[in-house]
Protein backbone atom coordinates (compact mmCIF):
# COMPACT_ATOMS: atom_id res chain seq x y z
CA UNK A 1 0.00 0.00 0.00
CA UNK A 2 1.27 3.47 -0.82
CA UNK A 3 2.53 5.71 1.90
CA UNK A 4 0.32 8.63 2.92
CA UNK A 5 2.90 11.08 1.55
CA UNK A 6 2.61 9.52 -1.93
CA UNK A 7 -1.18 9.66 -2.18
CA UNK A 8 -3.00 12.22 -4.29
CA UNK A 9 -4.55 15.11 -2.43
CA UNK A 10 -8.28 14.71 -1.82
CA UNK A 11 -10.56 15.77 1.00
CA UNK A 12 -7.72 15.01 3.39
CA UNK A 13 -4.42 16.75 2.63
CA UNK A 14 -0.98 15.25 3.23
CA UNK A 15 -0.67 17.18 6.47
CA UNK A 16 -4.06 15.86 7.66
CA UNK A 17 -2.99 12.28 6.95
CA UNK A 18 0.03 12.70 9.20
CA UNK A 19 -2.19 13.32 12.24
CA UNK A 20 -3.89 10.62 14.30
CA UNK A 21 -7.34 12.06 13.54
CA UNK A 22 -6.67 12.17 9.83
CA UNK A 23 -5.47 8.57 9.78
CA UNK A 24 -8.56 7.44 11.68
CA UNK A 25 -10.88 9.20 9.23
CA UNK A 26 -8.95 7.70 6.31
CA UNK A 27 -9.18 4.13 7.58
CA UNK A 28 -12.85 4.49 8.51
CA UNK A 29 -13.69 5.57 4.98
CA UNK A 30 -11.42 2.85 3.59
CA UNK A 31 -13.32 0.21 5.62
CA UNK A 32 -16.72 1.57 4.55
CA UNK A 33 -15.73 1.62 0.87
CA UNK A 34 -14.31 -1.89 1.13
CA UNK A 35 -17.61 -3.16 2.54
CA UNK A 36 -19.52 -1.33 -0.20
CA UNK A 37 -17.26 -2.89 -2.85
CA UNK A 38 -17.83 -6.39 -1.48
CA UNK A 39 -21.61 -5.86 -1.31
CA UNK A 40 -21.60 -4.57 -4.92
CA UNK A 41 -19.47 -7.40 -6.30
CA UNK A 42 -21.12 -10.24 -4.41
CA UNK A 43 -24.28 -10.52 -6.62
CA UNK A 44 -22.18 -10.51 -9.81
CA UNK A 45 -19.80 -13.16 -8.47
CA UNK A 46 -22.73 -15.27 -7.23
CA UNK A 47 -24.37 -15.05 -10.68
CA UNK A 48 -21.22 -16.27 -12.44
CA UNK A 49 -20.68 -19.15 -9.99
CA UNK A 50 -24.34 -20.20 -10.18
CA UNK A 51 -24.08 -20.41 -13.96
CA UNK A 52 -21.48 -23.18 -13.60
CA UNK A 53 -23.47 -25.22 -11.08
CA UNK A 54 -25.63 -28.20 -11.90
CA UNK A 55 -29.37 -27.70 -11.50
CA UNK A 56 -29.49 -30.00 -8.46
CA UNK A 57 -26.78 -27.96 -6.69
CA UNK A 58 -28.89 -24.81 -6.97
CA UNK A 59 -31.95 -26.33 -5.28
CA UNK A 60 -30.25 -28.68 -2.80
CA UNK A 61 -29.08 -25.91 -0.51
CA UNK A 62 -26.96 -22.82 -0.34
CA UNK A 63 -23.54 -23.56 -1.83
CA UNK A 64 -21.67 -20.46 -2.87
CA UNK A 65 -19.09 -22.33 -4.96
CA UNK A 66 -19.87 -25.11 -7.46
CA UNK A 67 -18.78 -28.60 -6.44
CA UNK A 68 -16.93 -29.14 -9.72
CA UNK A 69 -14.81 -26.23 -11.00
CA UNK A 70 -12.54 -28.18 -13.34
CA UNK A 71 -11.61 -26.73 -16.71
CA UNK A 72 -13.45 -29.55 -18.45
CA UNK A 73 -16.67 -28.77 -16.56
CA UNK A 74 -16.35 -25.03 -17.24
CA UNK A 75 -15.76 -25.59 -20.95
CA UNK A 76 -18.67 -28.03 -21.19
CA UNK A 77 -21.06 -25.62 -19.45
CA UNK A 78 -20.00 -22.74 -21.69
CA UNK A 79 -20.35 -24.76 -24.90
CA UNK A 80 -23.67 -26.42 -24.03
CA UNK A 81 -25.23 -23.18 -22.75
CA UNK A 82 -24.15 -21.17 -25.79
CA UNK A 83 -25.49 -23.84 -28.13
CA UNK A 84 -28.81 -24.09 -26.29
CA UNK A 85 -29.40 -20.36 -25.80
CA UNK A 86 -28.70 -19.45 -29.45
CA UNK A 87 -27.75 -15.86 -28.63
CA UNK A 88 -25.74 -15.28 -31.82
CA UNK A 89 -28.46 -13.51 -33.82
CA UNK A 90 -29.53 -11.39 -30.85
CA UNK A 91 -25.95 -10.28 -30.21
CA UNK A 92 -25.44 -9.36 -33.87
CA UNK A 93 -28.70 -7.41 -33.90
CA UNK A 94 -27.69 -5.59 -30.72
CA UNK A 95 -24.31 -4.70 -32.23
CA UNK A 96 -26.00 -3.28 -35.35
CA UNK A 97 -28.41 -1.31 -33.17
CA UNK A 98 -25.56 0.02 -31.01
CA UNK A 99 -23.45 1.12 -33.98
CA UNK A 100 -26.44 2.87 -35.57
CA UNK A 101 -27.20 4.65 -32.30
CA UNK A 102 -23.58 5.78 -32.08
CA UNK A 103 -23.49 7.16 -35.64
CA UNK A 104 -26.74 9.07 -35.20
CA UNK A 105 -25.68 10.42 -31.79
CA UNK A 106 -22.34 11.75 -33.02
CA UNK A 107 -23.46 13.11 -36.40
CA UNK A 108 -26.90 14.55 -35.59
CA UNK A 109 -26.11 15.88 -32.10
CA UNK A 110 -22.72 17.09 -33.29
CA UNK A 111 -24.37 19.01 -36.13
CA UNK A 112 -26.85 20.48 -33.66
CA UNK A 113 -24.08 21.67 -31.37
CA UNK A 114 -22.11 23.07 -34.31
CA UNK A 115 -25.09 25.05 -35.65
CA UNK A 116 -25.92 26.50 -32.23
CA UNK A 117 -22.28 27.31 -31.47
CA UNK A 118 -20.72 28.52 -34.73
CA UNK A 119 -23.29 29.03 -37.48
CA UNK A 120 -25.92 30.71 -35.27
CA UNK A 121 -28.73 31.21 -37.80
CA UNK A 122 -31.65 33.52 -37.14
CA UNK A 123 -33.72 32.26 -34.22
CA UNK A 124 -30.81 30.49 -32.53
CA UNK A 125 -31.80 31.70 -29.06
CA UNK A 126 -35.35 30.40 -29.49
CA UNK A 127 -34.08 27.06 -30.80
CA UNK A 128 -31.63 26.77 -27.92
CA UNK A 129 -34.41 27.54 -25.43
CA UNK A 130 -36.62 24.84 -26.94
CA UNK A 131 -33.76 22.35 -26.88
CA UNK A 132 -33.11 23.01 -23.21
CA UNK A 133 -36.83 22.89 -22.43
CA UNK A 134 -37.09 19.33 -23.78
CA UNK A 135 -34.76 18.22 -20.98
CA UNK A 136 -37.46 19.16 -18.47
CA UNK A 137 -40.09 16.96 -20.13
CA UNK A 138 -40.43 13.52 -18.49
CA UNK A 139 -39.86 10.54 -20.71
CA UNK A 140 -43.28 9.12 -19.80
CA UNK A 141 -44.94 12.15 -21.37
CA UNK A 142 -43.17 11.54 -24.69
CA UNK A 143 -43.82 7.81 -24.80
CA UNK A 144 -47.27 7.77 -26.46
CA UNK A 145 -46.59 10.60 -28.97
CA UNK A 146 -43.33 8.91 -29.95
CA UNK A 147 -45.08 5.60 -30.53
CA UNK A 148 -47.71 7.28 -32.71
CA UNK A 149 -44.91 8.98 -34.65
CA UNK A 150 -43.20 5.63 -35.24
CA UNK A 151 -46.49 4.06 -36.31
CA UNK A 152 -47.33 6.79 -38.86
CA UNK A 153 -43.97 8.38 -39.61
CA UNK A 154 -43.58 11.32 -40.20
CA UNK A 155 -47.17 12.56 -39.77
CA UNK A 156 -47.84 11.20 -36.26
CA UNK A 157 -51.53 10.78 -37.11
CA UNK A 158 -53.72 8.09 -38.65
CA UNK A 159 -54.53 9.82 -41.94
CA UNK A 160 -53.86 6.87 -44.21
CA UNK A 161 -50.40 8.27 -44.87
CA UNK A 162 -46.94 7.74 -43.51
CA UNK A 163 -44.69 4.73 -43.04
CA UNK A 164 -44.61 2.39 -40.06
CA UNK A 165 -41.19 2.19 -38.43
CA UNK A 166 -42.21 -0.64 -36.12
CA UNK A 167 -40.02 -3.76 -36.16
CA UNK A 168 -37.10 -1.69 -37.45
CA UNK A 169 -34.12 0.00 -35.79
CA UNK A 170 -35.15 3.48 -36.92
CA UNK A 171 -37.04 4.47 -33.74
CA UNK A 172 -33.94 3.79 -31.62
CA UNK A 173 -31.60 5.42 -34.13
CA UNK A 174 -33.71 8.55 -34.40
CA UNK A 175 -34.08 8.68 -30.64
CA UNK A 176 -30.30 8.47 -30.24
CA UNK A 177 -29.93 11.46 -32.57
CA UNK A 178 -32.44 13.51 -30.56
CA UNK A 179 -30.51 13.62 -27.29
CA UNK A 180 -30.59 17.11 -25.79
CA UNK A 181 -27.74 16.58 -23.36
CA UNK A 182 -25.43 15.45 -26.17
CA UNK A 183 -26.28 18.58 -28.19
CA UNK A 184 -25.38 20.75 -25.19
CA UNK A 185 -22.12 18.86 -24.67
CA UNK A 186 -21.09 19.41 -28.28
CA UNK A 187 -22.16 23.05 -28.14
CA UNK A 188 -20.09 23.70 -25.01
CA UNK A 189 -17.10 21.98 -26.59
CA UNK A 190 -17.39 24.02 -29.80
CA UNK A 191 -17.90 27.24 -27.81
CA UNK A 192 -14.45 26.69 -26.29
CA UNK A 193 -12.87 26.64 -29.77
CA UNK A 194 -11.85 29.86 -31.44
CA UNK A 195 -13.86 31.04 -34.45
CA UNK A 196 -10.57 31.48 -36.30
CA UNK A 197 -10.59 27.73 -37.01
CA UNK A 198 -13.83 28.09 -38.93
CA UNK A 199 -12.77 31.30 -40.69
CA UNK A 200 -9.41 29.86 -41.78
CA UNK A 201 -11.02 26.71 -43.13
CA UNK A 202 -13.59 28.67 -45.13
CA UNK A 203 -10.85 30.88 -46.59
CA UNK A 204 -9.23 27.68 -47.83
CA UNK A 205 -12.48 26.75 -49.58
CA UNK A 206 -13.85 24.32 -47.00
CA UNK A 207 -17.64 24.02 -46.76
CA UNK A 208 -19.59 23.89 -43.51
CA UNK A 209 -19.69 20.11 -43.77
CA UNK A 210 -15.94 20.01 -44.27
CA UNK A 211 -15.37 22.30 -41.30
CA UNK A 212 -17.54 20.08 -39.15
CA UNK A 213 -16.04 16.71 -40.11
CA UNK A 214 -12.41 17.75 -40.63
CA UNK A 215 -11.94 20.30 -37.85
CA UNK A 216 -14.74 20.42 -35.28
CA UNK A 217 -15.24 16.70 -34.68
CA UNK A 218 -11.53 15.83 -34.29
CA UNK A 219 -11.14 18.67 -31.78
CA UNK A 220 -14.18 17.38 -29.87
CA UNK A 221 -12.72 13.88 -29.46
CA UNK A 222 -13.21 13.78 -25.63
CA UNK A 223 -16.93 14.39 -26.15
CA UNK A 224 -17.08 11.72 -28.86
CA UNK A 225 -15.38 9.16 -26.61
CA UNK A 226 -17.63 10.02 -23.68
CA UNK A 227 -20.80 9.80 -25.79
CA UNK A 228 -19.60 6.58 -27.42
CA UNK A 229 -19.28 4.91 -24.04
CA UNK A 230 -22.71 6.11 -22.96
CA UNK A 231 -24.43 5.16 -26.22
CA UNK A 232 -22.93 1.67 -26.46
CA UNK A 233 -23.68 0.87 -22.82
CA UNK A 234 -27.24 2.21 -23.02
CA UNK A 235 -28.02 0.45 -26.31
CA UNK A 236 -26.81 -2.88 -24.93
CA UNK A 237 -29.05 -2.64 -21.88
CA UNK A 238 -32.11 -0.87 -23.36
CA UNK A 239 -35.19 -2.99 -22.79
CA UNK A 240 -38.29 -0.81 -22.95
CA UNK A 241 -37.96 0.75 -26.42
CA UNK A 242 -37.10 -2.53 -28.20
CA UNK A 243 -40.01 -4.15 -26.33
CA UNK A 244 -42.36 -1.62 -27.95
CA UNK A 245 -41.11 -1.73 -31.52
CA UNK A 246 -39.01 -4.85 -32.20
CA UNK A 247 -39.56 -8.56 -32.53
CA UNK A 248 -39.55 -10.42 -29.21
CA UNK A 249 -36.09 -12.00 -29.69
CA UNK A 250 -34.44 -9.25 -31.72
CA UNK A 251 -31.92 -7.95 -29.18
CA UNK A 252 -30.17 -9.35 -26.12
CA UNK A 253 -32.32 -7.72 -23.37
CA UNK A 254 -35.52 -9.05 -24.98
CA UNK A 255 -33.98 -12.48 -25.49
CA UNK A 256 -32.98 -12.66 -21.82
CA UNK A 257 -36.46 -11.56 -20.76
CA UNK A 258 -38.13 -14.25 -22.86
CA UNK A 259 -35.79 -16.91 -21.48
CA UNK A 260 -36.94 -16.00 -17.96
CA UNK A 261 -40.52 -16.81 -18.97
CA UNK A 262 -39.62 -20.11 -20.69
CA UNK A 263 -40.20 -23.04 -18.28
CA UNK A 264 -37.89 -25.26 -20.34
CA UNK A 265 -34.83 -23.15 -19.49
CA UNK A 266 -32.99 -24.44 -16.43
CA UNK A 267 -31.88 -21.99 -13.78
CA UNK A 268 -28.15 -22.49 -14.37
CA UNK A 269 -28.63 -21.99 -18.12
CA UNK A 270 -30.53 -18.76 -17.50
CA UNK A 271 -27.73 -17.51 -15.27
CA UNK A 272 -25.25 -18.39 -18.03
CA UNK A 273 -27.30 -16.22 -20.39
CA UNK A 274 -26.90 -13.36 -17.92
CA UNK A 275 -23.15 -13.95 -17.93
CA UNK A 276 -22.96 -13.93 -21.75
CA UNK A 277 -25.03 -10.74 -21.97
CA UNK A 278 -22.82 -8.98 -19.40
CA UNK A 279 -19.53 -9.58 -21.21
CA UNK A 280 -19.72 -6.71 -23.76
CA UNK A 281 -20.62 -3.99 -21.17
CA UNK A 282 -17.89 -5.34 -18.91
CA UNK A 283 -15.35 -5.07 -21.75
CA UNK A 284 -16.48 -1.50 -22.49
CA UNK A 285 -16.06 -0.51 -18.85
CA UNK A 286 -12.69 -2.28 -18.47
CA UNK A 287 -11.25 -0.56 -21.54
CA UNK A 288 -12.70 2.91 -20.93
CA UNK A 289 -12.99 3.00 -17.13
CA UNK A 290 -10.82 6.12 -16.80
CA UNK A 291 -12.95 7.92 -19.38
CA UNK A 292 -16.16 6.82 -17.67
CA UNK A 293 -15.05 7.91 -14.21
CA UNK A 294 -13.78 11.26 -15.51
CA UNK A 295 -16.55 11.86 -18.03
CA UNK A 296 -18.68 13.91 -15.67
CA UNK A 297 -16.23 16.80 -16.08
CA UNK A 298 -16.25 16.73 -19.89
CA UNK A 299 -18.96 19.32 -20.43
CA UNK A 300 -18.03 21.63 -17.57
CA UNK A 301 -14.42 22.57 -18.30
CA UNK A 302 -13.28 24.71 -21.19
CA UNK A 303 -9.78 24.59 -22.52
Amino acid sequence: MKKFSEKQTGILSHSDLRTFKGKCIYWIFFALLSVAAVVSLLPAIWTVLTAFKDTKEIYEGFNFFPKDMSLNKIGTRLYESWKYLDLGDSIINTIVLSIGNLVFRIVVCGFGGYVLSKLKPRGTKLIFTLVVWTMMMPGQVRMVPNYISWLHFPFAADMGMGVSLLDTYWPMWLGAGADTFAVLLFKNSFDALSNSYVESAKLDGCSNYGVFFRIMLPLAMPIIIYESINVLSAAWSDFFTPLLVLDKNAVVPLKIYRLQLDPRVQMNTYFMALVFSSIPPFIIFAVFQKRILGGINVGGVKG
